[in-house]
């Protein structure tokens, strides 16, 4: 009997840190998840910018001037469909990395709850 809990626990810390190897992987994975979506956000909307500016830099006379200042309701609408969609993306990243972590925390407890009982 002694010899069984003793046993169960000598393997408890192996699995233990197995789990501890799981989420570091799952923390570096979603990071590199993060990082590449804020990176595809910020160059989009560095694009936007530099291409907004290319189009201001070739306004020479009134109506190159007037030609800019009517497309700009279409680039606001444009940045505006643009900021909900980022807004869903990354909503969508967090609730898939919530998920990912919580069916994590739940093995590790399962696994600490078994040993223990």
């Amino acid at each position: 009997m002694n010899t069984e809990i003793f046993d169960s626990f000598a393997v408890l810390p192996e699995k233990v840190f197995a789990q501890m190897q799981q989420y570091a992987e799952l923390s570096m994975a979603n990071c590199e998840k993060i990082f590449a979506l804020q990176l595809e956000i910020a160059k989009s909307y560095s694009d936007l910018g530099v291409e907004q500016f290319k189009t201001f830099v070739e306004i020479k006379d009134a109506e190159s001037l007037q030609a800019f200042v009517s497309k700009q309701s279409d680039v606001a609408r444009v940045v505006g469909e643009k900021i909900i969609s980022d807004v869903k993306a990354v909503t969508d990243l967090g609730i898939e990395i919530n998920s990912d972590a919580k069916k994590l925390a739940q093995e590790s407890i399962s696994l600490v709850t078994t040993k223990a009982a």
